[in-house]
């Protein structure tokens, strides 16, 4: 039998989605900062699917030479995802 603890396992599970979550959130501050790339099809998608895990601010977003924004909500919300998951990982690890 395994000692996989059920807390450890639910714990890892979390931090996997929450690197989805940063990784998806990071390809929203790409499409975005590329004009180009929010207007495309599969830009739509990915912002549109991002829209509700994104965290608002407040902050306004600023345009980019590229014909898109810089979205700062988003760009926050992978730095408190991150930290998040960070700090589920020393909770694993001392559990």
């Amino acid at each position: 039998m395994s000692d996989v603890k059920p807390l450890r396992a639910i714990l890892t599970i979390v931090m996997d989605v929450l690197v989805v979550v940063a990784i998806a959130e990071t390809l929203r501050i790409v499409v975005l900062f590329f004009g180009q790339l929010s207007s495309q099809g599969w830009g739509k998608v990915v912002v549109a699917l991002t829209d509700p895990i994104t965290i608002s601010f407040g902050a306004e977003a600023i345009k980019t030479p590229y014909g898109g924004v810089f979205d700062v909500n988003a760009a926050i919300t992978v730095v408190v995802v991150l930290l998040l998951e960070f700090l589920l990982s020393i909770m694993r690890s001392r559990g």
